[in-house]
């Protein structure tokens, strides 16, 4: 008598993904996504296994040729293997920075206008914390402003299910445990070990899907944050996206990388400003820019 093993097609170990089939599978992603993966041979390996197996694929060619043709399978493994590291105020000077260098600028600018309209786009942002954190620096620094402000960020990336997270704004407490206790009970309700965050926040930020490097156009900015962003990307990507991203600010706006992240060569003009130990980057104004030709 024969036993069938429920596990009798399972892949065993995963040597059996051949290291042109990881390589194959690199190409793929940065074709799509624009990212260069980092990962090592193993862990790539270890992801794909794991969803060869849930898929019931032969192997891992298979697989691959499945990856070919549908989108939801990229997607699939986009979120098994992309990088997702975030947090509240990841960079603390970049957000005193827009507080205190920005804002006044967005200010004396927009300065007759009634009200004030404020765009920010959050690129890659991943399970929300980035655009909430952007939102939260916003209404501190404009609650006493003496007319009003229309806010609208954008948030985007290129996985549904980090979308899903962002878009229901339920973080667990240990991810909050550094922001002041004022700023708690401003903008999140505390639900057990639990804080979601209020409507008057979340109702400030629309997640949407975005593929930076397959980007639709959904108008211009007054800042941008594209915060370690760009050093996943090949270099060609990064000056395509540079290129993007300037075209999609508003004259004077303002670009928010990374701390310490270095703007790419490329063939459009950034001035940048120095606030305590962050720089920050501003296509020049219109008539800066007229003049500089």
């Amino acid at each position: 008598m024969h036993c069938r093993c429920p596990n009798m097609h399972k892949l065993p170990v995963t040597s059996t993904i051949l290291e042109h089939e990881l390589s194959q599978v690199r190409l793929l992603l940065e074709r799509e996504t624009g990212v260069l993966l980092d990962s090592s041979n193993e862990i790539l390996s270890g992801a794909l296994t794991e969803l060869i197996e849930s898929r019931r694929a032969n192997s891992a060619n298979d697989y691959i040729r499945t990856l070919n043709t549908s989108d939801s399978e990229r997607e699939k493994l986009a979120e098994s293997v992309m990088p997702t590291e975030t947090r509240f105020f990841r960079y603390p000077a970049a957000f005193q920075t827009l507080a205190k260098v920005v804002i006044p600028d967005l200010e004396t600018r927009k300065n007759g206008e009634t009200p004030k309209g404020l765009r920010v786009w959050s690129a890659g942002c991943s399970t929300g914390q980035e655009p909430y954190s952007i939102a939260i620096s916003l209404c501190e620094a404009l609650k006493s402003a003496k007319s009003g402000w229309n806010l609208q960020i954008i948030a985007s990336d290129i996985r549904a299910n980090a979308l899903r997270e962002g878009e229901r704004g339920l973080y667990h407490e240990g991810e909050l445990q550094n922001l002041p206790i004022e700023i708690l009970h401003a903008y999140f309700a505390k639900l057990g070990e639990h804080f979601l965050v209020k409507p008057r926040l979340r109702n400030l930020v629309t997640f949407t899907r975005g593929n930076l490097i397959k980007p639709d156009y959904i108008g211009r900015f007054d800042c941008i944050f594209c915060m370690d962003v760009l050093p996943h990307f090949s270099a060609s990507q990064k000056m395509a996206l540079l290129e993007r991203l300037h075209l999609y600010l508003q004259p004077g706006g303002f670009l928010f990388l990374g701390q310490g992240e270095k703007l790419p060569a490329a063939k459009v003009a950034f001035h940048w400003i120095r606030h305590s130990d962050y720089i920050v980057y501003q296509r020049p104004a219109a008539a800066a820019a007229a003049s500089s030709r």
